[in-house]
């Protein structure tokens, strides 16, 4: 468990979401309840960590993700019901990295503590609340706040259509480089990116990204553009054909899906 400077709270694992920082005799005794049941805490000698180590042979993945009530403003629906298919999209999109087998952890770095409290439900996840508000910057502050002896990558949070075997694939794929980038589904942007160990990874998230990622030495993996891996969503248009089931409930609560399966058949 890793303390968040400045921040007032600590990283949990899975289903305990984020916990408070308390000060005093009592928060001090419930501190080293916490630290029975999950590690070291902050002042402990874990400078900063989040525990335990990385098996050298299976991947970290490191999420950084907007808050959900200013992410993906770009999607032109009601504020609560973009908000509502953004924590989805991140859910579905957290699931699939948590459930591919090459994973040992993943790291949601987050803006909102609320949003934070629903993807550490699911199993495996670790969340970390953060004060920046770029997507690289969080990155880096989610690799820093590791101990990480294997490969790591960063996935943005925003591909629902995303599979276990279509991470796996990359991941594996990947494994044999240095540096390994996939392009978004415009082919000029970045979903996935890895890196052999922590030290090398430089994320360049952003307008034109695939370019920025290439000059700094990483290999393109070539996947097809229907690959959910590459099925990044910007837009209302983008979720044509979705299939994450947490996003497609979003959807069909509010009358979206079956239109926008319609669309899809019809590109």
């Amino acid at each position: 468990m890793s303390a968040l400077p400045r921040t007032g709270w600590t990283v949990a694992t899975s289903r305990q979401g984020i916990v408070p920082a308390e000060a005093g005799p009592a928060g001090w005794c419930r501190q080293i309840a916490t630290r029975c049941r999950f590690g070291p805490i902050p002042g402990g000698g874990d400078n900063d960590r989040v525990y335990p180590t990385t098996p050298p042979d299976r991947w970290t993945i490191v999420v950084p993700l907007k808050g959900s009530a200013r992410g993906k403003s770009r999607i032109d629906v009601d504020p609560a019901l973009r908000r509502r298919l953004a924590v989805a999209m991140a859910l579905d999109t957290v699931a699939a990295a948590s459930n591919t087998a090459l994973v040992a952890r993943v790291l949601v770095v987050v803006e909102d503590r609320v949003d934070g409290d629903r993807l550490s439900e699911l199993p495996g996840v670790q969340t970390l609340l953060t004060r920046r508000s770029g997507l690289n910057e969080a990155v880096e502050e989610g690799l820093r706040s590791l101990v990480v002896d294997g490969p790591v990558a960063a996935l943005p949070g925003d591909l629902p259509s995303l599979t276990p075997a279509e991470l796996g694939a990359a991941l594996a794929a990947a494994s044999v480089h240095r540096l390994a980038v996939v392009a978004d589904r415009q082919g000029t942007g970045t979903t996935l990116l890895t890196g052999s160990s922590a030290a090398v990874l430089r994320p360049r998230y952003g307008s034109g990204s695939l370019a920025r990622h290439v000059d700094g030495g990483a290999v393109l993996l070539e996947l097809p553009v229907g690959s959910g891996l590459r099925r990044d969503v910007d837009q209302l248009a983008d979720l044509a054909g979705v299939t994450g089931s947490r996003s497609l409930a979003v959807l069909a609560e509010n009358g979206w899906a079956t239109p926008l399966c319609a669309a899809r058949e019809a590109g």
